[in-house]
C-alpha cells in the first residue's frame, strides 16, 4: 500500500510538473512569435473598428484626443456603437457630422430613424437570432419592417446581416440561415448584401478545438453563391465574464451558482500569463482563418474597455483585458497578434 502511494505521489509530481512546464514554454512560444511588432504591410481585407464620440473626442470640444489620431489611419472603416441605438440616450451631432467624411456603418439603427438616409452602410444585428432561432413565433410584423427599411435605404447602400457565430453549431440552422440571406438579396436587388459573424470569445473558449469549422462554410458559400462574408464584430478576453452577468441576472440555481463562483476562484489560480497566451494565440489563429478563408471584412471590437457592452453588468473587479490599444493609443500584444494572423493569412 505505500508503494503504491509513493507511486502516486511521483506520477502526481510528474504530471504537475509537466504541466507547468509545459505552460511556460507554450507562454514563451506565443509571446516571442506573435506579440512582437510588424513592418507595415498591405491589408489582405477591409478592417474596421467600433467608435463612439467619446473615443474621438475631447468633452464639449471638436480637438480629437491624440491616442485616437494615432490609431485611426490603421483602419478602412469604422461602426458606430451608440449614437444611432434608440435605447442609449447619448447622441453628438459633431461624431455623425465626422461620420459624413469617413465610411461609417449605421449600427443598431431604429428601422424609422431618418438618419438612415446620411448612411450608405448598415448592419442589422440579430434579426436571425431573435426571429428565427431562438424565438418561435409568427415573424410576419418583424419581416414586414425590415422590409420596409430596406425600402428606404439608398440605392446602392450594403447591408451585413450579422450574427452570433455560436448559433450555427448545428448544420440545419446554418442551411436555414443561408436560404434566407439569399431570400433576401433577391427581395432586394438595388441593395448590396453581406454575412458577418460575431465573434466575442472568453479565454476558455478554444476556437481551433470548437468553432474553426465555421469559416470554410461560409467560404463555400460565398463562392457558390457570390455573398461576400466577414467578422462582422470580434473581441477575446482572458477572463470569464459570460456566466458572471447570469450570475447577477438570476439565471442560475443555487448550486449552478455556486459551481460558477468556485470555477472564478478556481481560474484566479491560472498563470495570467497562461490566460493571455490562449488569447493571443486565437486572436492569431483567427485573424490568419478569416483571411485564409475569403473574408473580405474584419471588425475590431476593442479599442477601449467601456467598449465592452457588459462592463456595468458584470462585478466591479471585472478586469479582464482585451485592448488593441492601451489609454494612450500605443498598440498592445493583442494587436500584433491579429496583425500577425492577417499577414500570414495571404
Amino acid at each position: 500500500m505505500k508503494k503504491i502511494f509513493l507511486q502516486g505521489l511521483k506520477l502526481g509530481l510528474i504530471f504537475n510538473v509537466s504541466i507547468i512546464v509545459f505552460a511556460l514554454v507554450y507562454i514563451s512560444v506565443v509571446e516571442q512569435q506573435l506579440a512582437k511588432p510588424l513592418d507595415k504591410f498591405s491589408l489582405p481585407l477591409k478592417l474596421g473598428t467600433v467608435v463612439t464620440s467619446d473615443r474621438i473626442y475631447f468633452k464639449d470640444s471638436l480637438k480629437k484626443r491624440d491616442s485616437w489620431l494615432r490609431i485611426s489611419n490603421k483602419f478602412n472603416f469604422f461602426v458606430v456603437e451608440y449614437e444611432l441605438n434608440p435605447k442609449i440616450p447619448s447622441k453628438s451631432s459633431r461624431f455623425l457630422d465626422w461620420c459624413i467624411t469617413q465610411t461609417c456603418f449605421a449600427h443598431r439603427i431604429d428601422y424609422s430613424d431618418v438618419r438612415a438616409k446620411q448612411f450608405n452602410y448598415f448592419t442589422i444585428d440579430d434579426w436571425w437570432t431573435n426571429n428565427k432561432f431562438s424565438v418561435y413565433k409568427d415573424t410576419t410584423l418583424d419581416e414586414l419592417k425590415l422590409k420596409n427599411f430596406f425600402k428606404t435605404l439608398p440605392d446602392g447602400s450594403l447591408v451585413v446581416i450579422s450574427e452570433p457565430f455560436s448559433i450555427f453549431k448545428y448544420p440545419d440552422i446554418l442551411t436555414g440561415f443561408f436560404k434566407w440571406v439569399l431570400a433576401l438579396r433577391s427581395a432586394h436587388p438595388n441593395l448590396k448584401f453581406e454575412l458577418g459573424l460575431q465573434i466575442h470569445l472568453q479565454w476558455i473558449d478554444f476556437y481551433w478545438l470548437r468553432y474553426s469549422s465555421f469559416f470554410p462554410e461560409f467560404e463555400k458559400f460565398s463562392k457558390t453563391y457570390n455573398y461576400p462574408w466577414g467578422v462582422s464584430e470580434y473581441s477575446n478576453y482572458d477572463r470569464i465574464w459570460k456566466d458572471l452577468i447570469s450570475l447577477r441576472w438570476g439565471r442560475w440555481t443555487s448550486l449552478s451558482s455556486l459551481i460558477e463562483r468556485a470555477f472564478h476562484h478556481i481560474e484566479g489560480l491560472i498563470f495570467y500569463r497562461f490566460r493571455r497566451a490562449i488569447v493571443l494565440h486565437a486572436t492569431y489563429q483567427i485573424h490568419k482563418d478569416a483571411v485564409r478563408y475569403g473574408a473580405v471584412r474584419f471588425v475590431e471590437w476593442g479599442n477601449f474597455q467601456h467598449t465592452a457592452w457588459f462592463f456595468n453588468e458584470v462585478d466591479p473587479s471585472y478586469d479582464s483585458n482585451y485592448l488593441l490599444f492601451d489609454a494612450s493609443g500605443q498598440p498592445t500584444d493583442l494587436w500584433w497578434a491579429a496583425m500577425r494572423g492577417l499577414k500570414d493569412g495571404k
